[in-house]
């Protein structure tokens, strides 16, 4: 897949499926930026990005706040003059039953997960109407199609709003060639499911077909196709990269 030319915006980039992420992209030609709420992850994955021979930036950004995202984003453009390509990866997960979620619980996760995709999308959208071109990719999860026992119920709807926000975003950008998709992960390794897991995936393994984890490449290589050529006429799509565990 030949991406050069293209400037990609990974967020949550610094670990995980955004590390994963951002590496594809910069491996396939793209110029990144990498933003984190950690600042030396994000660093971290943007020099191996420059080690690729590709340009990259890396920010520290909290997506629920619009003063922070719109700033990240009037620098990529002062730096590259445009921005092709959107991943809204960014998101956080805490464990807890309905009945002891707290309110400040329930409205972080709602902020980051859900509130930062509607904060960076609207960040980069007069630029992509403006080239009349452009890709979104926003991370759901299959969390938010079935609900949340694992993740939790706050994380559930969460992703459930960012993949019903995803296809309203596709109607209102379709006229100007922008395409918006969503990935809905299954059980994917990083250190948030390692958190949840404990990393014993014995009962996960027994629902899922295909009879292993995935990895993250396994979502950066969905990001990949959603991004190239070949996928412009496919927007306002959910993915399922689950290994078989729900089949709609």
């Amino acid at each position: 897949m030949n991406l050069s030319g293209k400037i990609s915006l990974v967020t949550g980039g610094g670990r995980g499926l955004g590390r994963a992420i951002a590496l594809a992209l910069g491996r396939n030609g793209s110029d990144v930026t990498v933003c984190d709420i950690k600042a030396e992850d994000a660093e971290r994955v943007a020099e191996e990005i420059r080690s690729m021979g590709r340009k990259a930036l890396s920010f520290h950004v909290d997506v629920s706040k619009s003063g922070e995202v719109n700033a990240m984003v009037e620098k990529v453009l002062a730096q590259f003059g445009k921005i092709d390509i959107l991943v809204n990866n960014a998101g956080i997960c805490k464990v807890a039953s309905i009945e002891e979620t707290t309110e400040e619980d329930w409205d972080r996760i709602m902020a980051v997960n859900l509130k930062g995709v509607f904060l960076c999308s609207k960040a980069v959208m007069a630029v992509m109407k403006k080239q009349r071109s452009g890709r979104i990719v926003n991370m759901g999860s299959l969390a938010g199609k079935v609900g949340g026992v694992a993740t939790g119920a706050n994380y559930a709807a969460s992703k459930a709003g960012v993949m019903c926000f995803t296809k309203s975003l596709a109607k209102e950008l379709a006229p100007y060639g922008v395409t918006v998709n969503a990935l809905a992960p299954g059980v994917i390794e990083t250190d948030m499911t390692h958190g949840i897991t404990g990393g014993d995936w014995t009962s996960y393994l027994r629902t899922i077909p295909l009879g292993y984890i995935g990895a993250p490449e396994d979502v950066a290589n969905a990001v990949l196709f959603f991004v190239s050529d070949e996928a412009r006429y496919i927007t306002g799509e959910i993915m399922d990269v689950n290994g078989g565990m729900l089949m709609d």
